[in-house]
């Protein structure tokens, strides 16, 4: 029996960013299907290739439909190409405007001044912008767009198709070890960025007192640490990046080679074991020009990944409570009327006094009162004289003189 991993929470970084997508949902759905719908055109291209290698001998008559049709594959291509990045840009842009207008709203209410609150304004929102404008569209392409050109590789060559699912399994891992690795990097980097920001900061307001004691040299000392603390942080991310990088695209170029290998082999009719189709040149190009289609989503995705671990260590300084609605109290015209029953006074060791019975105070009384009027109620003389301290101007002329 195994457990499956907790769902993420809106407390956690990634549960987070989640929650903070959910107003453009569909901004998002529209991004990622145009990062899908990008694997007809690829097939398009692949087709038009294949058939025009596999007639270029009948002429140009016979070859001239299927170069257009990969022409015109490349051109949808690049609009819907374009077409994603514009809306990845928009939704990016949408999320940190909005997350930037609630922090500076929070700042300039006094809610929080400190150096943290001032980075995660400025580098914090920043760091979404990847996220949302790459990773977050192309994670739902990634994850469709190699089943269907794998699919479409059925069609022509359930051998070479087969070879291709076999070999997205060690690409997968691959990705997740190294987003494992990046991850507490990219944390620990964005925590130096912090460090660097909040010391640049206080030392800028304690300037004067910095001179004074003439502590420059010491504080070029601090600030040039953590800088190069900061330089570090940023070179190991930028290395595991490289090497994750090198190794997906070993298992690419291995997966394409065994491809070329296969259809190779194939053609020729020298395959050392029995296989179960005979391919002709046309059913070979085409599979042989989709097998770098399977793993470019996944390709784009890891060299995006990083922004996600970027977002999901700047997710905790932005991470604020919602602001509750307050409901105003709204002040009435007439002074408000005020019951006293069995109340007992005492002073400086007094014996109490009782008001006996129940009184009332208030503008159905007679407001304003005077002094013999309060003297016989000293219970409504003590309310008098708290009422003295009210903010509203016109209730204290309108109960107390």
């Amino acid at each position: 029996m195994s457990l499956a991993p907790p769902a993420p929470s809106a407390t956690t970084p990634a549960g987070w960013l989640k929650t903070v997508a959910r107003p453009w949902r569909r901004l998002t759905l529209l991004a990622s299907a145009l990062v899908v719908a990008d694997t007809a055109p690829a097939a398009g291209f692949a087709l038009g290739v294949a058939m025009t290698v596999a007639r270029i001998d009948q002429g140009v008559a016979a070859i001239a439909p299927w170069l257009a049709l990969a022409a015109a594959s490349l051109l949808a291509r690049g609009l819907i190409g374009q077409g994603a990045t514009s809306l990845g840009a928009r939704l990016a842009r949408a999320v940190k405007t909005d997350r930037r207008r609630r922090l500076l709203a929070e700042l300039f209410a006094g809610g929080g001044r400190s150096p943290a609150h001032l980075t995660a304004v400025v580098e914090g929102v920043d760091a979404l912008d990847g996220y949302f404008a790459r990773f977050l569209p192309l994670r739902i392409g990634a994850a469709v767009s190699p089943l269907l050109i794998i699919a479409l590789a059925a069609v022509a060559s359930p051998v070479s198709a087969g070879i291709l699912l076999f070999t997205l399994l060690p690409f997968i891992l691959g990705m997740a070890l190294a987003g494992t690795a990046a991850a507490g990097e990219s944390r620990r980097q964005f925590q130096a960025l912090e460090r660097l920001s909040g010391l640049f900061v206080d030392r800028v307001r304690a300037l004067p007192a910095i001179l004074a004691f003439d502590a420059a040299p010491r504080t070029t000392s601090e600030v040039a640490s953590a800088s190069d603390e900061l330089g570090r942080r940023t070179a190991r991310v930028m290395r595991i990046a490289f090497v994750s990088s090198g190794v997906l695209e070993f298992f690419s170029a291995l997966s394409v080679a065994l491809i070329a290998v296969y259809c190779g082999f194939n053609l020729l009719r020298l395959l050392p074991f029995p296989a179960p189709e005979t391919l002709d040149l046309p059913r070979a190009f085409f599979v042989l020009a989709l097998a770098p289609e399977t793993y470019q989503p996944l390709r784009r995705l890891a060299a995006a990944y990083h922004d996600r671990q970027a977002a999901e260590a700047a997710a905790p300084a932005l991470m604020r409570p919602e602001p509750r609605a307050t409901e105003r109290y709204v002040l009435p015209d007439t002074a408000p009327s005020v019951r006293f029953r069995q109340v007992r006074i005492a002073y400086d060791g007094a014996p109490p006094f009782s008001t006996g019975s129940t009184s009332r105070c208030g503008r159905d009384r007679g407001w304003p009162w005077s002094e013999p009027a309060a003297r016989e109620n000293p219970a409504c003389c003590i309310f008098c004289s708290a009422w003295r301290r009210c903010r509203a101007a016109r209730w204290r002329s309108a109960i107390c003189r």
